[in-house]
């Protein structure tokens, strides 16, 4: 536990350190993902389905406020629309139209919540993003999370109806309004799941926010219980005909997702919980203090070893004068 506290404090580290540079590479990792979704799920439109087109809108996003990604994922949508039929692109710009009034009016901060929803529901794990939402942002954020929901639900649909639609006669504009707005009229499925997805932020938010040990988790299982029974309910009384088995299993995996945002977010030790009293003129205050988990990531300590030439011994040197003794021989 401890080395898994360590790494999190490192990659913490690094993300701060570096955040100039990660910040832009993840919003282009997000509008690239986004934008290859609408293309595989419509692609009507030859001229943006090319990779470089992708690419370019993908690097403008990177540079460009967060809630850029959402004009051009909605400018992408419309134009795929619009090449394979004017009455669906007119259909859809109006829905666009209420979704952006709802969005900017309440929940403007929340575009990665709108983008990730329906990715997510490609993934088959639609509940990450209400836990999520529920556990770090505010109730307003059940309108970010149900824009999300009907623009997947919108693409699904269109793609769906792409054989019925062709069948109608070109100069038949109103029975193609008339079809278009039936239909995502009477999506039973889109609706309930919607109202599971607000519902269940607003419980997450409340338990999450309650000075109890351990509230996150109680947060998420409850949000998990919570969408599902709504689906159920959704089920029984509109035959929306859900996959209980999938629905259970996406639920699991998208709690285990928002447990690690959890790890990440919000990790505490209960175990070492204070309750604080102290007052002034006008109050008590009973405050219960509840410590952080926080490991200090290990020091690097360099021991420098030096190793030193041991003298190699030398014949001791004689110091003093030599004398030089000659004999002197003389003649007589």
């Amino acid at each position: 536990m401890t080395n898994i506290l360590v790494l999190r404090e490192y990659l913490k580290g690094i993300y701060g350190k570096y955040e100039i540079y990660i910040t832009p590479v993840e919003k282009f990792l997000l509008s690239f993902i986004t934008l290859m979704l609408i293309n595989r799920k419509l692609g009507y439109m030859s001229k943006l389905n090319g990779i470089s087109v992708i690419l370019i809108a993908g690097l403008l996003c990177s540079f460009l406020p967060m809630n850029f990604m959402i004009l051009i994922a909605a400018a992408f949508i419309l134009l795929h629309l619009y090449a394979f039929s004017m009455e669906c692109a007119i259909v859809v710009l109006a829905l666009f139209l209420v979704m952006f009034l709802l969005y900017f009016r309440f929940s403007s901060k929340d575009t990665v919540m709108v983008l990730l929803t329906p990715i997510c529901c490609s993934l088959n794990i639609p509940f990450v993003m209400p836990l999520a939402a529920g556990l770090t942002s505010t109730p307003a954020s059940a309108i970010s999370v149900a824009c999300g929901v009907a623009v997947y639900n919108v693409l699904a649909y269109i793609s769906d109806s792409v054989a019925a639609l062709n069948s109608m006669d070109t100069e038949s504009a109103m029975q193609k309004y008339r079809y278009v707005v039936d239909g995502l009229m009477s999506n039973k499925g889109m609706l309930v799941m919607m109202a599971a997805f607000g519902v269940t932020v607003l419980v997450v938010y409340l338990i999450r926010r309650m000075s109890i040990n351990h509230s996150w988790t109680i947060a998420i299982v409850a949000g998990m219980l919570t969408a599902i029974s709504v689906l159920l309910v959704g089920d029984l009384m509109w035959e929306i005909n859900i996959s209980i088995f999938s629905t259970v299993i996406g639920a699991v995996i998208s709690a285990a997702i928002a447990k690690l945002l959890q790890f990440f977010v919000f990790n505490v030790d209960y175990s070492r919980t204070e309750y604080v009293q102290f007052e002034d003129d006008e109050y008590y205050y009973y405050v219960k203090a509840v410590p952080k988990i926080a490991v200090a990531k290990p020091s690097k300590t360099v021991k420098k070893i030096t190793t030193q030439k041991k003298d190699v011994a030398q014949p001791p040197r004689t110091t003093g004068s030599v004398v030089r003794k000659s004999n002197k021989s003389g003649m007589k």
